[in-house]
């Protein structure tokens, strides 16, 4: 009797924590002997738990040794879901976040520091109020302007034209 209880415990932990009842979506039937056999375990549970089981014996109110065993497996259980969604939900995060990375910024705000940019193309270094400027200008915040301002001077950017040649020179080698 204890087991069966643990049982229906188990199915209702699983149907509040999936909304699936068991064997519901499954296509799955029962043949005419377990109709039988389910019909009576219906009257097992008819729903109330303070009446008299089948055998005359009283409620059915589990002890206090099978609520904490059913504690625990209903703690296992949610660990077990949890650990197999778990890979899941982690690839979904990064390729949001990869996503996220790859994008790029906004073209108003990339003009406002490409402008920024070619009015001091001789030394595009921007000073920390430029820098504060152009944070409330765009809406980026600090790091990403001087990330931006980085980029821009390695990728389009030579102090010295003849210090490039050489330092492209030293590459090849």
């Amino acid at each position: 009797m204890e087991s069966v209880m643990a049982c229906w415990e188990l199915e209702q932990s699983l149907q509040s924590l999936t909304g699936v009842a068991p064997g519901e979506g499954t296509g799955a039937t029962m043949s005419d002997d377990e109709d039988d056999q389910a019909d009576s375990d219906t009257n097992l549970f008819d729903g109330s738990l303070d009446g008299p089981d089948s055998m005359g014996f009283g409620p059915l109110v589990p002890t206090e040794t099978e609520r904490s065993l059913m504690d625990r497996v209903r703690l296992e259980l949610k660990h077990e879901l949890k650990q197999g969604y778990k890979e899941k939900l982690v690839d979904v995060r990064e390729e949001i976040l990869r996503k996220r990375r790859a994008g790029k910024l906004p073209g108003d705000t990339t003009s406002l520091l490409k402008a920024w940019w070619q009015s001091h193309s001789k030394w595009p270094y921007p000073t920390e109020v430029d820098k504060a400027r152009l944070v409330q200008e765009t809406g980026l915040q600090l790091k990403q302007i001087n990330n931006w301002f980085i980029n821009q001077r390695k990728r389009n950017w030579h102090s010295d034209p003849s210090s490039s040649t050489v330092q492209k020179s030293k590459r090849k080698k």
